[in-house]
């Protein structure tokens, strides 16, 4: 046995899991070379260490994690710690610089239970197996909204696509892109796109910030994706599981489970909002042979049960990207989001509570004084202006906090100007009544609610005879009552169930925000049906006043240190 082999297994050598003849191997190489002896004896004297510390913890957790401690020492190369000693000659162990760190934390994991450890080894190998990427792609579906954040959740809601390129060699790029935003490094620079809103965001590639994409890309960097894995189910107790199962390509699979538990309290504004810090099961799957992931599903945990939120099925390693991937073209009339800069009169917006900035911001939107709101906000959208000009507020509440969120949750309330919309009806349906079938707005174009489309055929009712008399006016008057009564089996009388059920979460979620449902509901004027040719469908025409209530969320950590506007509007 050489060094390399030997300093291979040290580790297990000192755990006494190779087997007899390659025990007898190293421990005759240890008694000839010095210095894998040196190696062997600092790693032997780190696992007493730590399996002093885990006795003294009652193998429940440690005072401080072990990992936090590990990454203090190696910003300390004035100390000779074990875990300098271990990258100084990771090459000699056979591993590059990822697959090191993995095996330090395998080496910490393994004076866990055996399942853990056994857990862990998956995670390494995993790892090792990937140590030398040059690319990689990522595809998969996640139950969020096409336009959000990169990491948000919703798990009531359809999957939509999202995927990663990622290129390491020679150059490190990559793209990240879902149906209503992008993002680009292209190793100059970082841009998103927001196609949704027609808006554009660049920095610097020095900067940490990726545009909320840090848990894919954890996942891309595959070894990032092990240490914190592990780091977790260390430090904060997160449960390991090891499972073999063979796949539909008839290969044996490992599949490796950690329970992810960040603990955030259920009225915390936060809670399970994002992927990084949801409470989640996350199911990883290895090939047995080739060590490689193939595929990631991730369960998000709720009190009503679990719900898969991101399916990644596709991984490709190594293959060749089109360069074009790393360009970006933008509209010419993009919106460019700045970030806030310091006023003439920056003084009176900074000494603004986060309460006195969301009304002014809001009061601002009623004016229509869009150079007031620009205070407020990084970019002033049409779609801003038609959607808040002329609003009125008729309530500011007081600001919360959560734990995981550097600004302020400020309740809202305000009454939006009447706007013209028309239903859309039809009654070629086998029950012959009508039933909605989409929402346009005053020139008969789609306001993009896709939620009115039927997946199921209306059923016939059995008093479906009183339905299906009445006319398109009644069916939308009774639409709006069974809405303003909050009478839901009679509105999918009317509605797809999925649009209904929508509808019922949105107004609960307001409710515990400590909003009166019913005054959410909207004022309506119902005018008259009418028959489009060019649509060949019936219209009714309604004067909607609406009400909405909310959370702004502001922050003000940045360079002019007055309050933003960061979401919930």
């Amino acid at each position: 046995m050489n060094c390399a082999e030997c300093r291979d297994n040290l580790v297990a050598c000192g755990e006494g899991l190779l087997a007899r003849d390659e025990t007898l191997q190293c421990r005759a190489h240890l008694e000839t070379c010095a210095a894998c002896r040196a190696e062997y004896e600092a790693i032997a004297s780190l696992q007493q260490r730590l399996i002093a510390r885990g006795q003294a913890a009652a193998g429940v957790g440690i005072a401080e994690p072990v990992m936090r401690r590990i990454r203090r020492e190696q910003f300390q190369p004035e100390r000779e710690t074990m875990v300098s000693k271990l990258f100084k000659y990771r090459w000699g162990f056979g591993l590059g610089t990822a697959a090191a760190a993995a095996a330090i934390i395998l080496l910490i994991l393994l004076v866990s239970p055996r399942t853990q450890a056994t857990a862990a080894e998956v995670l390494a190998k995993g790892a090792r197996a990937v140590a030398k990427l040059t690319s990689i792609h990522l595809r998969g579906q996640m139950r969020t909204y096409p336009g959000e954040n990169f990491g948000a959740i919703n798990p009531d809601h359809p999957f939509c696509t999202i995927e990663l390129w990622k290129q390491f060699e020679p150059e490190l790029k990559w793209r990240v892109e879902k149906p209503g935003r992008v993002a680009v490094m292209d190793g100059q620079s970082k841009v998103m796109f927001i196609k949704t809103a027609n808006e554009a965001f660049k920095h610097s590639p020095g900067s940490t910030w990726d545009f909320d994409t840090e848990w894919l890309q954890k996942m891309a960097n595959l070894s990032t994706t092990i240490s914190n894995e592990l780091d977790n189910a260390r430090s904060q107790g997160w449960k390991l599981d090891l499972a073999e199962k063979t796949g539909a390509d008839g290969r044996a699979k490992s599949i490796v489970t950690v329970h992810a538990e960040f603990g955030l309290p259920e009225d915390d504004p936060m809670k399970n909002l994002f992927f990084d810090i949801a409470d989640a099961r996350r199911v990883y799957c290895f090939d047995a042979r080739t060590k490689l992931l193939e595929a990631v599903q991730i369960f998000l945990r709720r009190p009503s049960g679990e719900v898969l939120i991101f399916d990644l099925s596709q991984i490709d390693y190594n293959q060749p990207v089109k360069p074009a991937l790393w360009q970006l073209e933008l509209p010419a009339n993009v919106n460019w989001i700045q970030e806030a800069q310091i006023l003439p009169d920056n003084g009176k917006y900074a000494s603004m509570t986060a309460e006195q900035a969301t009304r002014a911001f809001l009061e601002a939107c009623g004016r229509e004084d869009w150079n007031e709101v620009g205070k407020f906000i990084s970019s002033i959208t049409a779609q801003l202006k038609q959607y808040s000009g002329g609003l009125e507020v008729i309530s500011v509440g007081k600001s919360y906090g959560s734990k995981v969120y550097a600004g302020r949750f400020v309740p809202y309330t305000i009454k939006l100007p009447p706007e013209e919309i028309n239903m859309r009806l039809s009654n070629e349906n086998p029950a012959k009544r009508y039933v909605l079938m989409g929402i346009y707005d005053s020139k008969l174009q789609p306001t993009g609610d896709d939620d009115l489309k039927w997946t199921n055929t209306p059923a016939i009712l059995p008093d479906n005879d009183v339905y299906a008399r009445m006319s398109p006016v009644e069916v939308v008057k009774a639409c709006f009552g069974a809405l303003t009564n909050m009478d839901w089996p009679e509105l999918k009388k009317f509605s797809p169930d999925d649009y209904v059920e929508k509808i019922k979460r949105q107004l609960e979620e307001e409710q515990k925000a400590g909003m009166d449902m019913h005054k959410l509901m909207p004022g309506v004027e119902i005018g008259e049906a009418f028959w489009s040719p060019e649509q060949s469908a019936w219209f009714v025409k309604c004067q909607v006043s609406q009400i909405r209530g909310g959370s702004m969320a502001v922050r003000k950590d940045n360079p002019a240190g007055r309050w933003q506007v960061d979401g919930g509007f």
